[in-house]
């Protein structure tokens, strides 16, 4: 029989986690419970645990500090954090310690469930073969995780391109090709990174690099809307007042007379 640890530090997540257990699913014995990494590394070491699935953030400890420890007693237990959070950090840890899974919370009775039924997978495979198995799941995670940070980087990079160089075109099609992922996927991204749309952070950008220009130099409004990218200086209105609520040309009349009023009030 199949014996599992389940750490968590909340009560009714632990208890939860325990009935949604199918214990005649894969043969599983005894369920162990343990509110803190101490607790459960004493609970390890007395009942040698097959499975152990650990919360990865309690209040003082981190699990993967439990997860660290148990792979160096036992490297053939199998371990399965659980975390609100999908870290890259903490699940990087978790593939030192070669766990099964990182999985993220609320947890479902399938997926609790599926993912016992790999760590018994592993564990009879490895009685028969002599051998242990590297299961892909956290690893295809961790890739996941490192690709979605590699395409954040690289969204953060293009909104400061866009603040030194607003002039430029950005078409959406090419900066997903850049970032290796499609289209839509990378528009939610920057979405998700910076707030707005491409787009419209483009836009934003755009018309307060105007604003800059309207404010300190003499160039001809045709000419600014030139500098920060628009051809079509009707446009460029349009976009101007959607953005700001006045026209380039009322917001210039507008500079003027607090600047006048402000030079008359000197003394």
């Amino acid at each position: 029989m199949v014996k599992v640890l389940v750490a968590d530090d909340e009560r009714w997540i632990r208890k939860g986690i325990v009935r949604m257990i199918d214990r005649e699913r894969n043969h599983i014995g005894d369920v162990l419970e343990a509110e803190n990494v101490t607790q459960a590394l004493e609970i390890f070491r007395q009942e040698m645990p097959d499975i152990i699935l650990s919360d990865v953030m309690f209040p003082q400890e981190n699990g993967c500090d439990l997860g660290e420890q148990i792979y160096e007693i036992n490297p053939k237990a199998k371990i399965v954090m659980i975390s609100a959070y999908d870290d890259f950090d903490n699940a990087r840890r978790a593939i030192r310690f070669r766990a099964v899974d990182y999985l993220l919370k609320p947890v479902s009775r399938d997926q609790l469930n599926g993912i016992l039924d790999e760590c018994v997978r592993q564990l009879e495979a490895e009685r028969q073969q002599g051998e242990s198995p590297v299961g892909d799941v956290l690893e295809e995670r961790l890739a996941a995780l490192t690709d979605e940070n590699s395409s954040s980087r690289f969204v953060e990079k293009l909104m400061q391109d866009i603040r030194e160089d607003c002039a430029r075109h950005y078409p959406l099609s090419r900066m997903a090709e850049e970032c290796h992922v499609t289209e839509s996927y990378f528009s939610s991204l920057f979405k998700r990174v910076s707030g707005k749309s491409l787009v419209n952070y483009l836009a934003q950008i755009r018309v307060e690099k105007a604003q800059e220009l309207i404010a300190s130099t003499e160039y001809k409004l045709g000419q600014i809307a030139g500098a920060v990218g628009y051809d079509d200086y009707q446009y460029f209105t349009k976009v101007f007042k959607k953005i700001s609520g006045e026209t380039p040309g009322e917001f210039k009349a507008r500079i003027a007379r607090e600047i006048e009023d402000g030079d008359g009030t000197e003394i």
